[in-house]
């Protein structure tokens, strides 16, 4: 017992003294070996010529620690640190045998080629190993400090077992030399498997990009992809990264925002976004990624990986020219984003600056685009930031496309040049965790993207210079066609006419397009509307459309100059400027039409005929009724024509009064005609008629043509067409008298006494319409009035096509009944013809007719009353 007792208490004194100079745990017992392997690794003579830089330990021979068993040294790692180099190597024990090898039994020792003693530890994740499973292999990691100028080469690693046969009880069973053309590096595009919180993982750089930065700095970004390789799910291991100068210089780190978080799944992959802060003087050739596991509560940093860094990529991956895309990869996936055209107003010193950022997705999976930090920068370094919502929560399926509108002002005299667009990720803050004051907080934002600005999309100051632009939907050629300002109530319109043309080898379709106009410099923000002349967006190579662009502004307002865009409708409240044409401001007259003349409107397959057939006045007492009949004639081989018509009566002194217009419903077809009868009442005090013009154009409404019985809020395409008033002759005969469109002929008209206070008239007519002309409601009546001779008028109203049917020999029967007419039994009336309209009427013809007495009843002789004659008796 007494025997017992005294071998535990000196295995536990031996426990103890191997303790502090490090266990190796978590490995199966076997039978020990004393046969030293020194010999197998005696090295050839040396050649003359340089050796080969190796980057692996699978040539350095294996330790066997029993007859069946090995352990070999499969990795080691140093770090340099201002007090002196941190070094961690592993060691896999691989049993061979049959039972259990505990690791109470073994452990190392490491000691320079000088003799120096260096005593390492097992990492604080592997002191809980305790044996080996007959068949399997344990990694048992272990740390140590060495002096600055200790090199990897310079150092034994012994591998020892407890013999209590030998003097200090234990017996060195071989030991590993790093070879001097050893590199612990892993060389560029290669993997390294480490163990993270005991999960194996490779490690791969997959690439290095430098962004420039401000203050003399740069942003370096180092992308690392990690394979967990192991059966287990990988989650936040402690781990830091490291930048190392090839002069041998750390620079921590830091981990984008999406990558601060690892968890990675049983044989998933995750990329990490490991960002710098470096001076720009740095060089980056031949630099090297360190990858650091803290362990233990004193969070010792453990050298786990050092990997070369490739060739860094320069800035000119993010810098682009105008017009050209820069490719983005978000989570892997690349992303195109072209700044597509820009529109520069300024005044003042300062300047007004839109722009089209378009973000396209190429690659095959949804990506959320980050919340990038969009500012214009100035040569001299001014930041000037560009507030949007666009990139809130903005997700992206392949293929599809998110066009942002960038609106901001700068100081400056509007050279685009001089500046350019930055796109900065988001910013990403490492915190100073709670507890560790040693921890400092670091911010940074770089620049995945700087734009050149491309040249304001705007046209100079003259009408109908085509502009291309070349976007997303194609090659387009823009120009304004015509710019009216026209009359309306109180205000007046300013009606665009753009031409649209594809100036692309293939079909396009137009976007939804909006409208606005900036005049000088205020944004109109009222009623702006764009009117489409074709229904149809697609338009083949070389096809045009045109559209009108439509806003109301204060008749009294002078502009100097005036800019016209087109904005693409991108969602419910969302547009991005299309194009922007800029004129001088200065309003076109209308084409004017001659008295007598034609004009014909539209293309050779809607073609329209316009003119003027004739003006009449009808006077009032207080005013004056200025009427006009307008004529379209259909010229095409279709049923066409144009839009319900809006006018406005122009004089001399440039007073403008709106026309009544009255249209008829139906399209006119080919060759037929259609009248529009335009009517506006004119104050006396208006001195002559004779030199007015008629204002016509064609009404709109709800951005469309209107037709039917809408109501137009505005109109376009508009014409100033003479008007001369003619001074109709009174007709002398009611025979052939033009009531267009129709034709009246009732110069035979008898009126018949009767004796008493009635008088017959019966009237035999004609009445024909011209059956090629379709009119809007006739609002005419004529009136037919009788003179007697004693100058007493009597008036009978008639309408034509209801009082007055069409037909040839029709006849009409009217009776008056007065008491001037009582015993008359002969004499001559004269009958007028009159053309009333609103009330007021014009005298068309007058015919002077003697009453017709062949219906008057006899007149009985006259007798003297018996016993009253002239009997004279003498």
């Amino acid at each position: 017992m007494d025997h017992k007792k005294v071998m535990m208490t000196l295995i536990a004194s031996m426990l103890l003294i191997s303790s502090s100079g490090g266990i190796a745990a978590a490995a199966n017992t076997s039978t020990s070996s004393n046969n030293s392997l020194n010999n197998n690794t005696t090295k050839k003579e040396q050649t003359p010529t340089a050796k080969k830089v190796v980057h692996t330990l699978a040539n350095v021979p294996v330790v066997k620690v029993t007859a069946r068993s090995t352990v070999k040294l499969t990795d080691v790692n140093i770090l340099s640190q201002d007090d002196g180099n941190t070094v961690t190597y592993t060691l896999t024990y691989q049993n061979n045998d049959s039972k259990p090898m505990m690791m109470l039994d073994y452990w190392s020792k490491v000691k320079t080629k000088g003799g120096t003693s260096f005593s390492p530890k097992l990492i604080a994740k592997d002191q809980e190993k305790k044996t080996v499973s007959p068949g399997s292999t344990v990694d048992l990691t272990y740390v140590m400090k060495v002096g600055r100028e200790v090199k990897l080469s310079d150092l034994n690693f012994l591998i020892v077992k407890w013999d209590f046969s030998k003097p200090n009880y234990e017996s060195t069973l071989g030991k590993f030399n790093v070879p001097a053309s050893y590199s612990i590096t892993t060389p560029v595009g290669k993997t390294k498997t480490v163990r993270l919180s005991d999960s194996a993982v490779k490690v791969k750089v997959s690439g290095i990009k430098v962004y420039p930065g401000e203050d003399k700095k740069q942003y370096v970004k180092v992308g690392v992809n990690l394979n967990n390789i192991s059966y287990k799910l990988l989650d936040n291991p402690n781990i830091k990264w490291i930048l190392r100068t090839s002069s041998g210089t750390n620079y921590p780190l830091t981990p984008d925002k999406d990558s601060t978080g690892i968890s990675i799944q049983a044989q998933a992959n995750k990329t990490l976004s490991l960002m710098a802060s470096l001076p720009t003087a740095l060089k980056l050739e031949k630099s090297e990624l360190l990858l650091v596991e803290e362990q233990g509560e004193e969070k010792t940093a453990l050298p786990v990986a050092a990997l070369q860094l490739p060739e860094a990529s320069s800035q000119s991956n993010v810098v682009t020219a105008a017009n050209q895309p820069n490719i983005i990869s978000i989570d892997g996936q690349p992303v195109s984003t072209l700044l597509e055209s820009t529109r520069v107003r300024g005044e003042d010193e300062e300047y007004d600056l839109t722009m089209q950022w378009v973000i396209k997705n190429q690659g095959k999976k949804e990506v959320k685009i980050p919340k990038y930090a969009l500012e214009i920068r100035t040569a001299d370094g001014t930041a000037y930031p560009i507030e949007t919502k666009a990139l809130d929560d903005l997700k992206l399926k392949p293929g599809a496309t998110k066009t942002i509108k960038l609106i901001t002002t700068i100081q400056g005299d509007g050279d685009t040049s001089k500046i350019k667009l930055y796109a900065m990720t988001p910013i990403t803050k490492e915190e100073s965790k709670e507890g560790n004051t040693n921890a400092s907080s670091f911010e940074f934002s770089y620049p995945v993207g700087i734009y050149a600005i491309p040249e304001s999309v705007t046209s100079g100051d003259g009408l109908t210079t085509e502009t291309v632009i070349k976007n997303s939907k194609g090659t387009f050629g823009v120009s304004v066609g015509s710019l009216q300002r026209l009359p309306w109530t109180d205000s007046d319109i300013i009606a665009a006419k753009v031409t649209i043309r594809n100036a692309s080898a293939k079909t396009v379709q137009l976007p939804e397009l909006e409208a606005m106009f900036t005049i000088d410099s205020a944004r109109i923000d009222g009623d702006t509307k764009l009117i489409r002349a074709q229904g149809g967006k697609l338009l083949g190579p070389g096809m045009t459309t045109e559209a009108y662009l439509l806003t109301k502004i204060p008749s009294e307002l002078n502009m100097s100059r005036l800019e016209v865009t087109l904005l693409e409708k991108v969602g419910e409240e969302e547009t991005n400027d299309w194009i922007t044409l800029s004129t001088s401001g200065l309003i076109q007259p209308l084409s004017y039409v001659g008295a007598g003349k034609t004009f014909t409107q539209g293309t050779a397959e809607k073609e329209t005929e316009l003119g003027v057939r004739r003006t009449y006045v009808y006077p009032g007492s207080s005013s004056d009724i200025v009427y006009t009949e307008f004529e379209m004639t259909n010229k095409s081989l279709r049923q066409s024509g144009l839009a319900k018509l809006v006018g406005y009566y122009k004089t001399a002194d440039g007073q403008y009064y709106k026309a009544t217009a009255k249209q008829a419903d139906r399209v006119p077809g080919p060759g037929q005609k259609s009248v529009v009868t335009f009517w506006a009442k004119v104050p006396k005090s208006v001195t002559s008629t004779s030199d007015m013009r008629l204002i016509v154009g064609e009404g709109v409404a709800d951005n469309k043509f209107v037709s039917g019985e809408g109501e137009a809020t505005a109109y376009v395409n508009a014409m100033a067409f003479e008007v001369q008033p003619k001074t109709l002759q009174v007709l002398a005969s009611l025979n052939d008298i033009d009531l267009y469109p129709y034709k009246f002929s009732g110069s035979n008209i008898r009126a018949y006494l009767t004796g008493g206070t009635s008088v017959q008239i019966e009237m035999i007519y004609s009445l024909t319409q011209e059956e090629a002309v379709d009119s809007g409601e006739y609002g005419h009546k004529l009136i037919l009035s009788l003179t007697d001779g004693s100058g007493k008028v009597f008036d009978k109203e008639l309408t034509p096509g209801t009082d007055l049917k069409t037909g040839i020999n029709q006849t009409l029967n009217w009776s008056i009944d007065d008491s001037v007419f009582n015993k008359i039994r002969g004499g001559s009336y004269r009958v007028a013809l009159y053309d009333v309209f609103e009330g007021q009427r014009i005298r068309l013809a007058e015919q002077g007719y003697s009453y017709d007495v062949s219906k008057l009843p006899k007149e009985e002789p006259e007798f003297p009353e018996e016993g009253s004659g002239n009997n004279n008796t003498k």
